[in-house]
């Protein structure tokens, strides 16, 4: 149908209203034409259907003629009124075309569209009244329809009387009198209003009312208390400045009929659950009810149900919930439950039919609901830094927070990204408009925050809603969740907390511990800062290091058994089992949580716990690195041994902090702390520890290019681990002393002690060390310029070094394959090894490694022609020896550096760099 700016109004007196007015039409013929055709817009109605109906049975002789020309005047008023091609002509008819209001009465079922009878104003017969007929039962079921929504209002019983009377024998009008009178207290008026219409259907129609109408007459006789229908509107008001959640609104579009709302206290549960009911509410013209039922007990909850839907307090019957759901069948309300704390608080507040929607707010899951209905759950997380940053700009105002940006950053941090904190934040500063938002700060920072995060005269601050939730564990969750918040790091295992004790999973249903992934666990920090207050703690920092030393031990028996100067009982409660790259994948995700737990267990002056926890992941920190880190837990490791006196104690976490400085470049005091340990171990007799200690203090001498005095370290180890009986110490020194051979660019001489090595770690099952020696033999193979063997000991290295997933060899396996690839002539296979080493050494935090491994990556590029990219690879480079200083890498880069800028030239720039490179060069001490 083609658009009109116009309509025809049929729903009163029929009328046409185009852009210039309304069209004049002369006489009852006129309107009727229109009208008909407006029953029918859109479509054509024949000439023949058009005389009967506007002349009925009878129609005289000149009918088409006169229809024809009335037909041309109505067009000419419609032309005039702004609508000149509205009435058009078809085969064998006529067709309006326009918008009609009846039609959107069909749609919109409004009521305001009626002005008076249909089609008023019109003569018309047979099809025509029909029509009338049609339109007039339109509207009475329609005004039933919104006078049975609206029974609670004031003049619902006038309006119904007065229907009544102009349809006095519709029982669905009656009905409805009749419920409206009964809830407005006139009992006698609504059996009476019964009475007329059984009265009038006998004498008019000889019949008796309907089996419904006669079950409403007996429920009113018995004061049945199901008769009773409120509208409820008692949702609160929105929350100001809501902000985020689209997605987990965008869940929520189809109306699931039970939606539970969890998550964090203070996350913004019933904020959230307000405003989506506020959104949705116009979907449950039956009104909307909320119930807080922190303050209520099941019983009374249900009760204050009946009470919202109408029942009075003298009508609720003993069982309550049969009538609940009766009053709530075939309706659609809105429910909602706020700080629901269990599953079977619940389940006696469930609508029986799914028209109805319940809405329910809890920190706990609900999981048990799930059990028995279908419910989709919204779990609310943290806002996002985005969202805390809109919700303080709200606020505050965008000049505000805009003006120091820095502090509103820091502010959500210390807000933890809680709504309520955040919130509170706010509020502190909007009452203080002259306050620098990094004043909050520097109080949240130098003060307990949940002391701070306090607004006066309002009593639900940070600290209350997470008692309320406290307040509902069990005495074993209590414990836990005290014992937990002890723990130093950002996350931890699910079976440190089993190990601990039971509630786990209450806590987690509970939202005080939040699941983050991998089986790994969280508390928030205000959570964390919270739990810490809650209550005393007893033993429980004993146990937690406790079971990080019986993870740790257990753990190294399986990478390296030599590492035993700590013997613990055997465990069966572990989470891994035998096979060394299961244990590594655990330690892994343990990593950044092992300085933390040393840390704890030194400011606890756990000196034992200390010691021998560093010690422990002696043989994690060699196969996966993470150096700066070490040489912090073997620093709290030597002091605690120290406090204790144990001196072999001392003597070996000395060993392991030389170990960590030499790894960290830090070579000259790696040497200090080495001898210092190789002196008690002298005076303690431990042949062992001492033959370890030469190997040591062997390659820092290496490193720092003292090869002379390296090989007679080297030799003192052999010879002591010679007389310690220790085969595979001898063998480590045997692998050592070939690898300085190589960097001493005598290969040569390396080929003898690395096979002898290699013998011995084979037999030995050891891994490890076998790649280790791999790849020492592979450097050597590649200065020979013997390249097809260097490729092939490269690659037996990484193969085990990624079985055994030790990725500080993977690292180097990678770069000697690169650099033979390289020397091969192969640049791209070339760089496609080094850019994996690049990122192993980036994960294992080896500053030495990843400026190497970037040097050689630049060759690579230039060998491609790759100019930027090695100009990258080079200034990486550079940038990474300011953390781990070598002077002959460095001087290497240089003359690198040197190449590129000939190549560019840049000759002045590669004269600078060479000669840097030589003067770097000769200050290397060689021997």
């Amino acid at each position: 149908m083609r658009e009109t700016a116009g309509e025809v109004r049929i729903l009163g007196p029929v009328e046409v209203c185009g852009p210039h007015g309304r069209a004049e039409l002369t006489g009852a013929r006129q309107r009727s034409i229109v009208a008909v055709l407006a029953l029918r817009a859109g479509s054509p109605v024949a000439v023949d259907r058009l005389v009967d109906v506007l002349w009925g049975e009878d129609p005289p002789r000149t009918a088409v003629r006169s229809l024809h020309s009335h037909v041309a005047r109505v067009r000419q008023a419609l032309a005039d009124c702004g609508l000149p091609g509205a009435l058009v002509t078809k085969p064998g008819g006529y067709q309006l075309d326009a918008s009609v209001d009846a039609e959107t009465f069909g749609r919109t079922r409004d009521l305001g569209l009626w002005r008076g009878e249909p089609l008023a104003g019109t003569e018309l017969f047979g099809w025509g009244r029909a029509e009338i007929d049609r339109l007039r039962e339109q509207r009475i079921a329609a005004l039933e329809a919104h006078w049975g929504e609206r029974l609670d209002r004031p003049d619902a019983v006038e309006e119904l009387e007065r229907l009544v009377v102009g349809h006095p024998t519709r029982e669905r009008l009656v009905g409805l009198l009749m419920r409206a009178l009964h809830q407005d207290g006139r009992h006698a008026d609504a059996l009476e209003a019964f009475r007329r219409l059984r009265q009038r259907l006998a004498d008019e129609l000889g019949v008796d009312p309907g089996p419904e109408l006669t079950a409403l007459h007996t429920a009113i006789l018995r004061r049945d208390p199901s008769l009773h229908s409120a509208r409820p509107a008692q949702l609160p008001a929105r929350a100001g400045h809501f902000t985020g959640r689209a997605a987990e609104f965008a869940a929520l579009a189809d109306l699931p009929p039970i939606v539970v709302v969890s998550g964090v206290a203070g996350v913004g549960k019933t904020t959230f659950a307000v405003e989506w009911a506020r959104r949705v509410a116009g979907r449950f013209p039956d009104g909307q009810v909320f119930l807080d039922l922190q303050r209520l007990t099941p019983a009374q909850a249900l009760t204050e149900m009946l009470h919202s839907l109408g029942v009075p307090a003298d009508r609720v019957p003993a069982d309550p919930t049969a009538l609940y759901r009766t009053l709530l069948h075939g309706k659609k309300v809105l429910i909602v439950l706020d700080d629901v704390r269990r599953a079977r608080d619940v389940l006696p507040l469930v609508p029986g039919d799914q028209g109805n929607l319940l809405l329910i707010t809890s920190r706990d899951t609900l999981s048990a609901l799930g059990t028995r209905h279908a419910v989709h759950t919204v779990n609310l997380d943290l806002l996002t830094d985005s969202e805390a940053h809109d919700l303080l700009t709200d606020i505050l105002g965008e000049e505000r927070v805009s003006a120091e940006p820095a502090a509103t950053a820091e502010l959500v941090v210390r807000c933890g990204r809680l709504p309520l904190a955040l919130r509170i934040a706010a509020a502190r500063l909007a009452i203080r408009p002259g306050r620098r938002i990094s004043d909050l700060v520097r109080e949240l920072t130098r003060n307990d925050p949940l002391d701070v995060l306090t607004v006066d005269g309002d009593d639900r601050t940070v600290r209350t809603v997470f008692a309320s939730a406290h307040r509902t564990l069990s005495a074993q969750a209590a414990e836990l969740f005290r014992v937990l918040g002890e723990h130093p790091g950002a996350s931890f295992p699910a079976d440190l907390a089993d190990a601990m004790g039971p509630g786990l999973d209450e806590l987690v249903a509970s939202h005080l511990v939040s699941e983050v992934g991998n089986g790994r666990y969280a508390l928030h920090d205000l959570i964390r800062l919270f739990a810490r207050q809650s209550g005393d703690i007893g033993d429980g920092v004993e146990r937690l290091l406790d079971r990080y030393l019986t993870i740790a031990h257990a753990a190294g028996e399986v990478l390296n058994p030599r590492h035993d100067l700590v013997a613990r009982p055997h465990s069966d409660d572990l989470p891994f089992g035998s096979e060394r790259v299961e244990v590594l994948a655990y330690l892994d995700a343990e990593r950044d949580n092992m300085l933390h737990v040393i840390r704890l267990a030194a400011r606890e002056e756990l000196h034992r716990e200390t010691w021998q926890l560093a010690y422990l992941l002696t043989s994690y920190f060699e196969a996966r690195g993470n150096w700066a880190a070490r040489v912090e837990q073997c620093e709290h490791a030597v002091r605690a041994a120290r406090a204790l006196g144990d001196r072999r104690a001392e003597a070996e976490m000395l060993r392991g902090q030389g170990i960590a400085l030499q790894m960290t470049s830090r070579i000259a005091e790696a040497m200090v702390v080495q001898r210092e340990a190789l002196q008690l171990v002298r005076e303690a007799g431990d042949l062992r520890g001492e033959a370890r200690l030469h190997n040591n203090i062997a390659n820092a001498h290496s490193e720092l290019r003292e090869f002379d005095r390296a090989l007679e370290s080297y030799r003192a180890a052999m010879d002591v681990h010679g007389t310690a009986g220790d085969e595979v110490g001898v063998a480590l020194a045997r692998r050592n002393l070939g690898y300085t051979y190589v960097r001493m660019g005598r290969p040569e001489l390396a080929a003898e002690p690395l096979f002898a090595a290699l013998d011995t770690f084979r037999a030995k099952e050891n891994q490890r060390l076998e790649a280790a020696t791999l790849m020492t033999l592979g450097g050597a193979f590649h200065q020979l310029a013997d390249l097809e063997p260097a490729l092939r000991y490269f690659g037996d290295a990484l193969r085990i070094s990624r079985e055994i997933t030790d990725h500080r060899f993977e690292a180097d396996a990678l770069s000697g394959l690169g650099i033979t690839q390289l020397a091969l002539g192969d640049p791209a296979v070339a760089r496609d090894c080094l850019t994996d080493a690049l990122v192993v050494c980036r994960t294992l935090g080896d500053g030495h490694r990843e400026a190497s491994t970037s040097r050689q990556l630049a060759e690579a590029d230039l060998a491609l022609g790759d100019l930027a990219a090695a100009r990258e690879h080079l200034d990486a480079a550079l940038a990474a020896r300011t953390q781990a200083p070598d002077a002959f890498e460095q001087a290497q880069v240089h003359r690198t550096l040197a190449g590129l800028e000939s190549r560019c030239g840049r000759w002045t720039e590669a004269a600078r760099h060479l000669a840097q490179a030589v003067t770097l060069f000769t200050s290397c001490r060689r021997s």
